[in-house]
């Protein structure tokens, strides 16, 4: 069973770039989002890591897709990977069209990091130390996932057992 790495992200770019990728995931049950962003063909354990990052695809169900009326389009939402947020797809989709901008925000509790990407070169993770009094992390990511009361959260849940 796999720790689960919470992801919230944005996509901006050409509508005729990203309206195929959100088409694909909507109509075709067998194509998730990151295959659509970076295709690996029949799915492979190592293919996946290497490809996306992550193990696992990841479905469309907390995403929206928006035409913004001129000629550009938005994918924005979340979602949960397994072990680990699925950067490498999303460099794989901006590498391909330089027109796209990505931004992806994760928090793996089980592992303890959190992090920030975009497609404009941040690359901040942070392994979470518990023994610090700001956990090693920056406010604003701290803030955006509410990492210090999800750990209170489950502190007092392993002691009420």
């Amino acid at each position: 069973m796999p720790n689960w790495c919470s992801n919230t992200f944005t996509i901006r770019g050409k509508l005729e770039t990203l309206k195929p990728i959100w088409d694909a995931t909507q109509n075709e049950a067998d194509v998730k989002f990151l295959d659509a962003m970076a295709p690996i063909g029949e799915w492979d354990y190592g293919t996946a890591v290497e490809a996306w990052g992550t193990k696992w695809d990841v479905n469309t169900e907390g995403m929206e897709f928006s035409d913004l009326g001129d000629g550009t389009a938005e994918i924005t939402g979340f979602f949960d990977s397994a072990w680990s947020p699925p950067i490498a797809a999303f460099t794989t989709l901006c590498a391909n069209d330089n027109d796209v901008y990505a931004e992806l925000y994760y928090f793996e509790p089980g592992m303890a990091f959190v992090g920030y990407w975009d497609s404009e070169g941040a690359d901040d993770h942070y392994d979470i130390d518990m023994d610090k009094e700001d956990m090693g992390i920056p406010a604003h990511l701290n803030e955006f996932f509410n990492v210090d009361s999800w750990y209170e959260v489950e502190e007092e849940e392993v002691s009420e057992e």
